[in-house]
């Protein structure tokens, strides 16, 4: 078995602790990069040229708040809106497969997106409708359909 020398067991616990720093540094750097390289650009869509887009990659996730929710025994429905896009768009936790959409009052569909199993029980987000008179609308796996009421 070879013996590191102690010369250089002490150069290593030298050296140890300023990698570390710096590891951390770059970590915490590039996290905080990346979490305010978007802050204060403008959204990328408005009302209808938000219709089916991701509201996180359209930058409308920046203002957003919910506006209507749905208590059901199988989950709970947010409609989520920003005013900046003047669009929204359901949130859920529910079962992989699941079909996420927000619904007009004349019962016309946008934003429909099929959850996955991505091994989380983490909020799912569909994709956009335009304006606010929506409904947040979930078609579970067993082809259960539930809804929260028109928002105004």
């Amino acid at each position: 078995m070879n013996q590191v020398p102690p010369e250089t067991q002490e150069r290593f616990q030298q050296l140890r602790t300023p990698a570390i720093i710096i590891a951390i540094a770059v970590v915490l750097g590039t996290t905080i990069y990346f979490a305010l390289k978007d802050v204060g650009k403008p959204p990328l869509c408005y009302q209808d040229s938000c219709i089916n887009l991701d509201a996180k990659n359209q930058r409308c996730d920046a203002d957003v708040q919910t506006i209507i929710d749905g208590q059901f025994t199988e989950t709970k429905l947010e409609l989520r809106y920003s005013a900046k896009c003047d669009a929204a768009w359901t949130r859920a936790i529910v079962p992989p497969g699941s079909i996420l959409y927000v619904e007009d009052d004349r019962g016309k569909k946008y934003g429909s997106y099929i959850t996955l199993d991505d091994g989380l029980p983490s909020p799912h987000y569909g994709n956009m409708g335009p304006g606010r008179k929506l409904k947040a609308c979930v078609v579970l796996p067993n082809k259960k359909n539930l809804c929260t009421k028109l928002a105004n």
